[in-house]
């Protein structure tokens, strides 16, 4: 009996590591996606729609979604998702639109934080506002990471997949590493935007500068 028990329990323990192993696996195949992303693409939206894309596609996640915040209403506003439930997203929206939903959120903890939210078991964890919802398009687990830049959470990456306990903290090592490229790269490509405009508006009358005007005559 003892030995049998042994045998089983090195089993279980075997399955568990392959499981971490191929999970891991799909979050570096991810990472490695996001990051040529990130030297290639210079426009945010782009960036913001192909990371989502290569979140599914890649790191295997069953859905992915972007959102920020945006200051001049101070609401959430999602941006961009791929590998999305229609019904779920729709829901989502719903939440985010809403004041009371959205504070109460784990995206607004997020961003309220500056730190990751995890739920590794969204059907019971009280912290998830609709687990019904998640149950029913398949999701068992979910993370929201703050996308940070100079100590402020413009927005969130949020990732969900289709397994409990999906999110250990080997993964969530390579994931807040992952959000912090990615708020890299948007802070990189806000600047390259500013400069741009520099280049060619007056930064007071907002109007054409010589260099434009020209530009344009040529």
């Amino acid at each position: 009996v003892v030995k049998l028990r042994g045998t089983v329990h090195d089993i279980t323990e075997r399955k568990r590591a392959e499981i971490s192993i191929k999970r891991l696996n799909r979050v570096y195949a991810m990472l490695s996606g996001i990051n040529a992303l990130i030297v290639r693409v210079h426009d945010r939206d782009e960036l913001f729609r192909e990371a989502c894309r290569v979140a599914v596609d890649e790191g295997g996640f069953r859905m992915s979604l972007i959102c920020i915040v945006d200051r001049s209403v101070m609401k959430i506003v999602p941006i961009a998702s791929a590998g999305k439930d229609e019904e779920l997203l729709t829901v989502i929206k719903g939440v985010l639109s809403s004041s009371e939903g959205a504070r109460n959120s784990m995206v607004a903890r997020a961003i309220r934080e500056k730190k990751a939210v995890v739920s590794n078991d969204s059907q019971s964890d009280p912290g998830v506002l609709f687990g019904k919802q998640y149950a029913d398009a398949g999701v068992r687990s979910m993370v929201v990471l703050p996308l940070i830049i100079s100590d402020e959470a413009l927005g969130v990456l949020a990732l969900y997949a289709d397994e409990t306990d999906s999110f250990d903290e080997e993964e969530m090592t390579l994931l807040t590493e992952l959000a912090g490229d990615i708020a890299f790269a948007i802070d990189h490509i806000e600047k390259q935007e500013r400069l741009d405009y520099l280049a060619y508006y007056d930064v007071l009358t907002g109007l054409a500068n010589r260099s434009l005007f020209l530009e344009r005559v040529a």
